[in-house]
């Protein structure tokens, strides 16, 4: 089926792997070539457990309980009520080469989110309704481009349920809670963070610029202050010094679904100097430049990422 934008075809993110799949860059199990590598493995082994029937049959009512009020309470994000960020919207979904989301606003305490749940069947992406008054347009679509990122890459399952997991809501799974909590928690906790590496690097695919998407993450940090004023070389040594003395740091990230966002940031960057980078967002190749090779990549990727 070919999809049109503003009476425009364009292509589909799929149909560009399927061209290239004879130069070997497919990923494994039809994961997207962005993929960190552990993403497919470790999703193989949490669809092997026995937990994973109780899942499927209690996700959806996990699911109304614990965002069923943000739903009710929201409102549907479309080309009239709020244009700009559609916009955004759509031109991730062409990048990525999924369907657009159905996607809902309002007005959030926390000025800047933005999350993605539900069910590989059906997921929507709840976006802060004051995005775009503090993000600038690119910005904004590095944060969208992540929350897509979990949608193309079939995560929502099992990324759902880590929401859930660190919520009360797990209480909800009654005398099987602690069942999924034992089995289940720290490989799909060590997954999820793995994941937010895998939707950090479509989000750059679709901002396509690595400055945008480090001032994008960097911003979660400063809130309303001028994230320009932050020297974030600076910031990364400093952090790395921090984590070497505070090693309860890293034992605290087990517990976490995301990594500590100054390895968000180191993460990406040798995304954006990779040569699977290059080679997926059509940008020419730096003269002179050794970009990774995708082992390479794999390996000091998985080097910042653990705890």
């Amino acid at each position: 089926m070919t999809i049109t934008y503003q009476g425009q075809p364009y292509q589909r993110f799929q149909d560009y792997i399927d061209r290239q799949a004879h130069q070997g860059l497919e990923g494994p199990d039809s994961a997207p070539l962005y993929a960190h590598p552990v993403d497919g493995w470790i999703l193989r082994t949490l669809n092997s457990t026995p937990v994973k029937s109780v899942i499927n049959k209690a996700l959806d009512a996990l699911v109304s309980y614990t965002f069923g009020y943000d739903l009710a309470m929201s409102i549907f994000i479309d080309a009239q009520t709020f244009p700009d960020i559609y916009d955004v919207l759509v031109r991730c979904s062409q990048t990525l080469g999924i369907p657009i989301p159905h996607a809902v606003t309002r007005h959030d305490a926390a000025l800047f989110n933005a999350y993605t749940a539900g069910t590989d069947e059906y997921a929507f992406i709840h976006i802060s309704s004051t995005l775009l008054e503090y993000y600038t347009k690119d910005e904004a679509e590095f944060v969208v481009g992540h929350e897509c990122g979990h949608i193309a890459s079939g995560h929502m399952t099992y990324h759902t349920l880590a929401q859930i997991l660190t919520s009360a809501a797990i209480q909800k799974l009654g005398p099987w809670a602690p069942l999924v909590q034992i089995v289940a928690g720290p490989t799909l906790l060590a997954w999820s963070r793995r994941s937010e590496v895998t939707a950090d690097r479509a989000g750059l695919l679709c901002c396509g610029d690595i400055a945008v998407a480090e001032r994008a993450l960097l911003r979660l940090l400063t809130g309303l202050a001028d994230v320009d004023r932050v020297d974030l070389d600076d910031y990364l040594r400093r952090y790395k010094d921090i984590e070497d003395f505070h090693g309860s740091a890293k034992f605290q990230e087990l517990f976490s679904t995301h990594p500590m966002l100054p390895k968000r940031i180191l993460a990406l960057r040798l995304f954006a100097n990779s040569e699977i980078y290059y080679s997926l967002s059509g940008k020419p190749k730096p003269e002179g430049q050794r970009l990774l090779s995708r082992e390479e990549l794999n390996r000091r990727v998985s080097e910042i990422v653990k705890p």
